[in-house]
């Protein structure tokens, strides 16, 4: 059987835009960056969310971490912030771990 891997989505609670790709850490329509509450879900339509090899071969499935200087969330791959070139050893928190600590101040 075929492994597939299916891009979550999320909203903006800045502009309401709603089923931006996981991919994105901003808002494409405001700009705004996701936050450490973000929730991410699935599509309706899970094939059509479904990624094609290439774009599934650009993804990992560790958690996207966050810069310890401009709080810009990056890919979990990226060795550098994309916003400020931080070196990513800098920082501590992933948004796994991030997640974890605001559930628990719940």
């Amino acid at each position: 059987m075929e492994t597939k891997r299916i891009e979550g989505l999320w909203d903006c609670v800045y502009c309401d835009t709603k089923m931006i790709k996981a991919r994105f850490g901003s808002c494409p329509n405001c700009g705004k960056s996701r936050g450490v509450d973000t929730v991410f879900y699935l599509p309706m339509d899970i094939e059509e969310a479904t990624l094609t090899k290439a774009e599934a071969a650009k993804t990992t499935n560790e958690p996207d971490w966050l810069c310890g200087f401009c709080d810009s969330y990056n890919r979990s791959d990226a060795l550098f912030c994309i916003k400020c070139g931080s070196p990513r050893g800098l920082s501590t928190d992933n948004y796994a771990t991030l997640r974890d600590d605001s559930k628990e101040n719940m």
